[in-house]
């Protein structure tokens, strides 16, 4: 005979509030983890947001400092070598220094760890991800260009940027126009962007990290011509380094794309229009036909590597904000007050540049 245990109330009740108590504690536990990890990006978004106002009002008052002193004014439109070296001087000092700061902050705190500026994952990945991501470059180029042109054509909306005024009629003024748009950015950007802003977002998932830190890389080249083009260029940029690793890649990639900018613009000051246009066929060909064939290798590798059971510390992470939807993650970073006074001052200086 089976024995049956009768029926208790006391038992019941019992079991019912453990089944309370524990989902109460459930509860709370997640929505802690919730608000915790909330904090966590915002403080990043502070930290960040603050490098980049820096970033902003130092250079504003520079040039106002800069156009009070005599002489200064004539100095800059007929001293290309001047111009140079103050340009370089200015990206270190309102760029790098502000970023500097805020990477020893988030260090501190445990925010960020040591910047990654080893050996890549895989060398062929590497070999493989920076014609890839010159492309991709090239790409949002074009389609800024494109993009440009239909809001002048169908809004009658006419954008424009900032000119350095340089010329590249020289041997000279050429290498220095390399060391200034080519050189310093492919190092003080990265640093700031896929370094500071990137790497302290990478434990809230690769992809957040990504977008994000493209998002702020955009918005600080203050203008409509550039910001389409370096949001797509960010993405790439970072899924590269990302992928491989390293920031090595990034700070290459950024290189080679301001190189072929400085090369771009040699030919188109000292040529014609028909060779200057040949030029550029040209140079498109060969980047789309390498890094169309670059593509193709790395999707190769890549199911290769699926099929063996090989992905491993290069794959993309979800990071540790399981608790935290994309949108509520991209809420807590976007929308911090320093981040938001960033915003609106880059909005008031792209709004410069539309006539």
């Amino acid at each position: 005979m089976n024995y049956q245990q009768p029926f208790s109330p006391y038992g019941q009740n019992n079991q019912y509030n453990f089944n309370n108590n524990f989902n109460n504690n459930y509860n709370g536990d997640y929505y802690l983890l919730k608000n915790k990890h909330k904090a966590s990006i915002s403080t990043v978004s502070k930290v960040c947001g603050a490098a980049v106002t820096a970033f902003i009002v130092l250079g504003t008052i520079l040039g106002l400092v800069l156009s009070q002193v005599d002489g200064f004014e004539e100095l800059y439109k007929n001293n290309e070598y001047f111009v140079s070296a103050l340009t370089a001087l200015m990206s270190l000092f309102t760029l790098g220094l502000p970023f500097l700061i805020a990477y020893k902050s988030l260090k501190k705190k445990n925010y960020i760890n040591d910047l990654p500026l080893g050996k890549p994952y895989d060398n062929k990945e590497f070999a493989l991800l920076i014609p890839i991501t010159v492309m991709i470059c090239i790409i949002g180029s074009i389609a800024t260009g494109m993009f440009s042109t239909f809001c002048e054509t169908v809004f009658g909306i006419e954008f424009s940027q900032p000119d350095d005024g340089s010329t590249y009629s020289t041997f000279s003024t050429v290498a220095m126009s390399f060391f200034v748009t080519a050189v310093i950015p492919a190092f003080v950007e990265e640093f700031a962007i896929r370094g500071v802003v990137m790497q302290s977002l990478r434990k809230y998932g690769d992809g957040f990290a990504i977008i994000m830190s493209s998002f702020v890389f955009a918005l600080m080249h203050g203008n409509m011509i550039q910001i389409p083009f370096a949001f797509i260029a960010g993405i790439g940029i970072g899924y590269a380094v990302v992928k491989t690793g390293t920031m090595w890649t990034g700070i290459i990639i950024h290189f080679i794309n301001n190189a072929i900018a400085v090369i771009s613009m040699t030919v188109s000051q000292n040529c014609s229009d028909e060779i200057t246009n040949m030029f550029a066929m040209i140079l498109y060909t060969v980047v789309f036909a390498v890094g169309i064939i670059c593509f193709a290798l790395y999707a190769n590798d890549r199911k290769q590597k699926a099929l063996g059971g090989a992905f491993s510390k290069n794959s993309l992470s979800r990071g540790c904000t399981s608790a935290l939807t994309s949108g509520e993650k991209a809420i807590s970073f976007i929308f911090s007050a320093p981040m938001i006074i960033a915003e609106v001052l880059l909005i008031v200086e792209t709004s410069l540049y539309i006539n």
